[in-house]
């Protein structure tokens, strides 16, 4: 995507909307939720709307969404997982 978009609530781009239903909450911290409510600002407020914008979705190479990562991943530790699912395109 190189527009800007929807990510959450009415409206949600269905690249995003996709990727949510198939991966609802980030592999890392699967039962955090957004520290700050008041920074909310669409609705409907569902669980698996995305935290915040550094929130990183990995797409297999037939395009299946394999995981979610939190804000708080450096995106190096995606690494091991980037290398599995190249290992599984060969």
């Amino acid at each position: 995507l190189f527009q800007k978009c929807q990510v959450n609530g009415q409206g949600t781009h269905p690249v995003f909307a996709y990727l949510k239903a198939h991966l609802p909450t980030p592999a890392d911290e699967g039962c955090q939720l957004m520290a700050e409510p008041r920074w909310v600002t669409w609705s409907p407020l569902q669980r698996s709307d995305i935290s915040w914008n550094f929130e990183k979705f990995l797409v297999g190479p037939e395009g299946e969404p394999f995981r979610r990562y939190s804000p708080r991943t450096a995106t190096a530790q995606l690494e091991p997982d980037i290398q599995r699912l190249l290992k599984l395109a060969k």
